[in-house]
C-alpha cells in the first residue's frame, strides 16, 4: 500500500494524503482537478482577439491554437476556365491553451506512515511500563531486566 501527501500550491490549507494499491496517483489528481476546487485545471479558451473571448492573464498562456473549423475550398472551373463557383477561405479560430490555477507537488509518504505507526507503538509500550521505572527510582523496588531490554529496543525503534 503506497501513502502519498499530494499538495495543492496556490490552493491554500489542502494538503491530503491518499492511499493506493500503487505509486500512481495521477487518476486521483485527475478527478480531484475536475472539481476545480483548488481552481480552473489546464484548458484551452478562445484567444483574447476572438469575439466573445474572456479575459486571462498573458502570463498564463502555454500556446497558441489555430483550430480550423471548415477547410479552404478551391474555386469550381467550367471547361473554358469560368469561374462557376468562387473559392472559399478557410474558416479558423484561434484559441490559447491557460495552464492550471494550481500546482501539484505530491510526496511518497509511505516511510513516513509506517515509522509513524512504529513510533506510535513504541511510545505506547514505554507509556504503559513507565510506573515501573518510577516504582524502582522512588521505592527501591527493581524492574525486571526484560523489562528494561525492551523498553531499550522501543526507544531504538523510534526515529523522529
Amino acid at each position: 500500500m503506497f501513502k502519498m501527501k499530494v499538495t495543492f500550491l496556490n490552493a491554500p490549507g489542502v494538503e491530503s494524503i491518499y492511499t493506493s494499491e500503487n505509486s500512481d496517483f495521477s487518476e486521483i489528481i485527475a478527478v480531484n482537478s475536475v472539481s476545480e476546487k483548488w481552481g480552473l485545471p489546464e484548458r484551452i479558451v478562445l484567444h483574447k482577439d476572438e469575439p466573445g473571448a474572456q479575459a486571462y492573464d498573458e502570463a498564463d498562456v502555454l500556446e497558441e491554437i489555430i483550430e480550423e473549423l471548415s477547410p479552404a475550398v478551391e474555386a469550381v472551373l467550367d471547361d473554358q476556365g469560368v469561374e462557376v463557383s468562387p473559392a472559399i477561405a478557410a474558416v479558423t479560430v484561434k484559441k490559447v491553451k491557460l495552464k492550471a490555477q494550481y500546482t501539484v507537488e505530491t510526496e511518497d509518504v509511505t516511510a513516513q506512515v509506517a515509522q509513524y505507526a512504529i513510533n506510535s507503538q513504541a511510545l505506547e509500550y514505554l507509556a504503559s511500563t513507565d510506573w515501573l521505572i518510577i516504582r524502582e527510582v522512588d521505592a527501591g523496588t527493581p524492574c525486571p531486566d526484560d523489562i528494561k531490554a525492551e523498553r531499550a529496543a522501543a526507544r531504538a525503534r523510534i526515529i523522529r
